[in-house]
């Protein structure tokens, strides 16, 4: 015998009927089989359930109407026997159905009454789980599928943070953020089918947003020979790339430092923030005046150039 259900001994009726008394209160009332009698009146029926399920403890009982006759119950040839008997077993690998043979025996007699009773074998659900996008974008369309293992079947049915349940045909679900969102919560329940059994599984699914509030800081005035440092930020989730630029000269991050060395009235700034899941992006302008430039611009020479030396440095917190 292998190890598909482990059978074992109940000394009673007692704990049958609380099996039975539950199933009644679930909804799952337990079926009796087709009665057998014999020619001279010998009853054996079979009382359970139509299904059991892998993992769950389930029980039979041999019943008739003489309590003094001797009971069998065989569970795919595997036998007890004791009277007024009742077995008690789990199954625990899933095997398409498993056959419960009754046989009851008057040892005065020795006549016999067999009743026999097929019962499907359910599983699951198990192994319950949400595949589809790490992130989302808001106002764009993202599919989820939900996934577990039943016997025979599974239903699923879906919940959106605290939303209300929304069962379809299929395991897939079509979800739409809002700008607004930072989050999405899904929830998926999986129920089987047959036994109403059901698993739940959850997801909590980030959603991208920026780049927003994007700015410049730094000094709005600089001298000449001096080093400025400006900073690029942004609002961005999960996170942000920069380019910084100063008078159309571009370098990556979003720090720069600045020394001027000849006269300029100013010079302008752009900081550029890409969203590095979105892509989306948004810019940030700033002109800097330079101290002192009119002065010395008003005693150049005519036709003289001026020369702007810019000196970057890439911030240790810039996003590739």
């Amino acid at each position: 015998m292998d190890d598909t259900y482990k059978p074992k001994q109940n000394g009673g009726h007692s704990n049958l009927r609380r099996l039975l008394l539950l199933l009644f209160l679930a909804g799952r009332q337990p079926v009796l089989s087709a009665d057998t009698e014999d020619d001279n009146g010998l009853k054996a029926v079979i009382v359970g359930p139509d299904y059991v399920t892998v993992g769950v403890p389930s029980s039979i009982e041999c019943e008739s109407n003489c309590p003094a006759c001797t009971y069998s119950v065989s569970l795919n040839g595997q036998s007890a026997q004791g009277q007024g008997y009742a077995l008690a077993f789990t199954v625990n690998s899933w095997v398409e159905a498993l056959q419960v043979t009754c046989t009851v025996k008057n040892d005065d007699t020795a006549l016999t009454a067999t009743a026999k009773k097929q019962l499907q074998v359910l599983a699951g659900p198990a192994n319950v789980s949400i595949s589809g996008p790490d992130l989302m974008n808001p106002t764009v369309s993202h599919t989820y599928s939900c996934h577990a293992y039943c016997r025979p079947s599974c239903i699923y049915a879906w919940k959106s943070d605290n939303g209300p349940w929304i069962k379809g045909q299929g395991n897939v679900i079509s979800i739409t953020p809002q700008e607004m969102d930072s989050f999405k919560i899904l929830i998926c329940k999986a129920t089987n089918s047959v036994s109403g059994l059901f698993v739940t599984t959850l997801r909590n699914i980030n959603v991208t947003s920026g780049p927003s509030q994007v700015q410049i800081k730094g000094p709005d005035v600089i001298e000449i020979a001096e080093m400025s440092k400006f900073v690029c930020t942004a609002e961005c989730r999960p996170s942000c790339r920069y380019l910084s630029s100063v008078d159309n000269q571009t370098v990556s991050g979003n720090v720069v430092e600045i020394t001027v060395d000849h006269p300029l009235k100013s010079v302008t700034l752009k900081c550029e923030a890409q969203n590095t899941a979105s892509r989306k992006m948004s810019s940030a302008f700033k002109t800097v005046r330079i101290k002192g430039s009119d002065r010395n611009l008003s005693i150049r020479p005519v036709g003289s150039s001026a020369v702007l030396l810019l000196a970057f440095i890439i911030s240790a917190a810039f996003i590739m």
